[in-house]
């Protein structure tokens, strides 16, 4: 009965689809971040500063739209949307092809892109988490977002060799190529799915549905906490991969391969953690399991910015995606079990918005390493991570009783 229990949101074939848009959609994703930072390294003669305002810029996108997203989320049909942002995406990445090809591009038409793809994935990211919800409902959230995560970071593992790979035997271009194609190939999938269509729970004006979901959560002492933590933990945590590219080419001397290998070991330790997750997805300790992952999430990239030894930054790459996973699937179940039917997609939006802050911690890493160098700026990440989890999320947890 147990283990028929793990494989139930599997049965769902609204799930099954979203879970292989899900799969594709990254590995786009994954094909188009590690081609945008090789390329920027190659503009830019190595530079963290240009590596960290690019990641910042794509924040900038998805900060500046996240809220907008979030109240659409509650408006309009989230179907509509994922379909018309994964189009958008695909679309606007394959103008860089031509560019790189006739050896064209230019600084700044990688930025304006990154720009334009922030802005999409804070439109995509609250109708996304969103429709989760709507497929399987609350009780079998958690173990629905342990398989989502891992089909994300299966698909992270498979585009990350495959783009560090393209880009070290062919060019860049065909990296960018394989992100546009797969995006687009992610969008029939979700065009397949049946689910009702999202009510309007938004009334008035786009400004004062947001300015209620900022009282709403402003009120609520736990949602307020989980934000802030993830705020700080896209910011210094999840960040680290924007410094990857940096790492791999100029402190461990291991080329885009090596890239693409040291991103995949982080893959591997989120699938593991995702198994981890579906296996404890009821119990009622969930904040306790994040309180923990943090926490272990945190020392870890403590030890990756002071490793120099290329073998054990992929081991500890590994501990690093396994706990981050666990802390993801916990910290985004928290959030939608705490938050009314009503406020979800507003809620969602505020989270989503937070996702924008890893790209733009990106850039708050690249100012720190020009500073002082690539591994103290990860390393300080972990710090900070570390003292907020064991001073608030510790304290707020032992307070916080979650519904049923």
């Amino acid at each position: 009965m147990y283990i028929a229990n793990l494989f139930a949101v599997l049965r769902i074939r609204n799930f099954r689809l979203l879970w292989a848009s899900s799969f594709m959609h990254v590995i786009g994703e994954v094909s188009e971040l590690i081609a945008q930072a090789w390329l920027v390294l190659l503009l830019t003669d190595d530079s963290a500063l240009w590596l960290g305002i690019a990641a910042g810029l794509r924040g900038l996108g998805h900060i500046g739209i996240g809220l907008l997203g979030g109240v659409f989320a509650d408006r309009l049909d989230r179907r509509t949307i994922l379909i018309f942002t994964k189009f958008i995406r695909s679309l606007t990445i394959v103008i860089l092809v031509p560019l790189i090809i006739f050896e064209e591009v230019q600084l700044w038409h990688v930025l304006l892109i990154v720009l334009l793809q922030g802005a999409s994935e804070g439109f995509f990211v609250p109708s996304f988490n969103g429709i989760i919800y709507d497929i399987v409902g609350r009780k079998d959230l958690m173990k629905a977002n342990g398989y989502t995560l891992a089909s994300f970071h299966t698909a992270w593992i498979v585009g990350s060799i495959l783009a560090g790979n393209f880009i070290n035997s062919i060019g860049i271009e065909l990296a960018y190529i394989l992100a546009s194609v797969s995006l687009f190939i992610s969008i029939f999938p979700i065009y397949l799915i049946r689910v009702p269509r999202t009510q309007n729970h938004s009334t008035g004006s786009v400004w004062s549905s947001i300015l209620l979901g900022f009282k709403y959560v402003g009120t609520n002492t736990p949602l307020k906490a989980l934000l802030i933590l993830s705020v700080l933990t896209e910011t210094f945590g999840f960040s680290y991969i924007m410094m990857l590219p940096l790492i791999a080419k100029s402190y461990l001397d291991v080329g885009a391969t090596g890239l693409g290998y040291l991103s995949a070991a982080g893959g591997i330790g989120s699938l593991l953690g995702t198994a981890i997750v579906v296996t404890i997805s009821e119990t009622k300790n969930k904040w306790t399991i994040l309180t923990i992952t943090t926490l272990i999430a945190a020392f870890s990239l403590f030890l990756f910015g002071n490793s120099s030894w290329y073998i054990l930054s992929l081991i500890i790459a590994g501990i690093i995606g396994l706990s981050l996973t666990t802390y993801d699937a916990s910290i985004h179940t928290l959030i939608q079990l705490l938050s009314e039917d009503k406020m979800r997609g507003r809620v969602l939006g505020l989270y989503g918005m937070t996702w924008g802050f890893t790209p733009a911690g990106g850039l708050l890493l690249g100012v720190i390493a020009s500073i002082t160098s690539a591994p103290f700026a990860i390393g300080l990440g972990g710090v900070v991570i570390f003292i907020y989890t064991g001073g608030v999320i510790f304290r707020v947890g032992k307070k916080t009783n979650l519904p049923n």
